[in-house]
């Protein structure tokens, strides 16, 4: 199997997960991936309030956890990369492409390419 298709199962395989999305999106997808003790860590900043229900988290002893470095870190690092005219070089893949990204990371990603998985198209 691809490790796509081992991760849809939900089969509770990933300690921890660095979520960066900022926009509405379903938490319960990626709380499945947790193994037990497994946390989610919120990174993006989603500014409507989100659905969890607590029986996700309560078996298994999962955890969310946030991080916020600040709004004036932020803007001041946005601001910079504005001024300098440095953008990110971003793909959006689907789960197919996986074990293809992968390989491609363990090997340097010389292009410097950040991926960003589509999961609600993946699956």
């Amino acid at each position: 199997k691809q490790w796509y298709q081992t991760q849809s199962t939900g089969n509770d395989s990933m300690d921890l997960i660095l979520n960066t999305i900022s926009a509405p999106h379903k938490l319960r997808t990626y709380l499945g991936l947790l193994r037990t003790n497994g946390t989610l860590v919120q990174l993006g900043a989603v500014a409507v309030p989100m659905d969890l229900v607590n029986f996700a988290l309560i078996p298994q002893r999962k955890s969310i956890a946030g991080h916020w470095w600040g709004l004036k870190s932020l803007q001041e690092c946005i601001d910079f990369c504005v001024e300098k005219d440095i953008y990110p070089d971003i793909e959006v893949i689907d789960a197919g492409r996986v074990d293809e990204i992968f390989i491609n990371l363990a090997s340097g990603n010389s292009s410097g390419v950040r991926y960003v998985l589509d999961i609600e198209a993946s699956f």
